[in-house]
């Protein structure tokens, strides 16, 4: 008989490998870049409102309350423009009216030591006359103020934005040539945008005293003016013949809230910020000398 044939193993299945998985790579961290601060620059001093303390100084009409002592007329300038000014007692009854101008010598000390941007005259019964003198008649914009004072400023340059006077002081008794005011000018410069409050006066007699309400007192009313008109972004320029030198209450009380630029005598400029230069320009035949600054804006 045949065989059955023997049946062929069946080979067990092979079974392929699971590969092993494959670790995905841990990315590297990425790094935050640190935002470098923004430095806020300090913004310039505005300063605060006028305020009043409450404490007074001086009787009669012309007392006054003092400001806080936090109060005051500092200001930042850029300098990125600059401006010149000049304050001049221009011995009007003898300059003017004894020797008829001398010549014009006030206007040709004017004319060749300027040009100027704003000029503040003491004892100046007529700016016009002045400017004239100095030739520059057509280029300058004279205010006649009252107690003979005058404000004149270059025609091109500044546009008046306000103007006024005020009372501030009265002479004393035995040397009494009635009361005293200010006038002053709020101004924009025109290249720059910048506004300037300048303002003008010529002081009470006797020298040093203050008039019948003292020298704080008189101080205090020309600050108050200021405070009271011009506006937190101005600069302040104050000048004149305040018939006070560095030694007096007036004196002393301005310098506790803006800075005196320059001075002789009983003449004085007061900024906002510092000067950039100031010089004596002597007295053109008058009995005080003319005194003038180049400020920043």
């Amino acid at each position: 008989p045949t065989p059955a044939p023997t049946p062929a193993p069946t080979p067990a299945p092979t079974l392929a490998p699971t590969p092993a998985p494959t670790a995905a790579p841990t990315p590297a961290p990425t790094s935050v870049s640190t935002p470098v601060p923004t430095i806020v620059p300090t913004p310039a001093p505005q300063g605060i409102p006028w305020e009043a303390s409450g404490k007074e100084s001086g009787l009669g009409w012309c007392r006054a309350e003092l400001p806080v002592p936090e109060w005051n007329l500092h200001r930042m300038c850029t300098g990125n423009a600059s401006f010149r000014v000049l304050t001049y007692n221009l011995f009007w009854w003898n300059l003017f009216g004894v020797r008829a101008g001398n010549g014009g010598s006030a206007g040709k000390l004017i004319s060749r030591s300027g040009p100027f941007d704003i000029m503040g005259f003491q004892e100046c019964d007529d700016v016009h006359h002045v400017l004239n003198d100095a030739g520059l008649g057509d280029s300058y914009i004279g205010v006649q103020g009252g107690h003979a004072l005058a404000v004149a400023y270059r025609r091109n340059t500044w546009k008046v934005l306000a103007k006024s006077e005020k009372a501030v002081a009265e002479d004393r008794p035995e040397q009494n040539y009635g009361i005293r005011g200010v006038q002053w000018v709020r101004m924009r410069h025109i290249s720059s945008g910048k506004v300037v409050f300048f303002l003008n006066h010529h002081g009470p007699l006797p020298i040093n005293t203050g008039g019948i309400c003292g020298g704080k007192a008189t101080a205090a009313n020309i600050l108050r003016v200021v405070g009271q008109n011009s506006e937190l972004g101005d600069v302040t320029v104050i000048v004149g013949d305040l018939n006070a030198d560095i030694g007096s209450a007036t004196q002393k009380k301005l310098k506790e809230h803006i800075n005196r630029v320059t001075q002789h005598w009983v003449d004085a400029i007061f900024y906002s910020c510092d000067d950039i230069s100031s010089v004596n320009l002597g007295n053109g035949g008058s009995d005080h000398d003319a005194i003038a600054a180049i400020l920043p804006l």
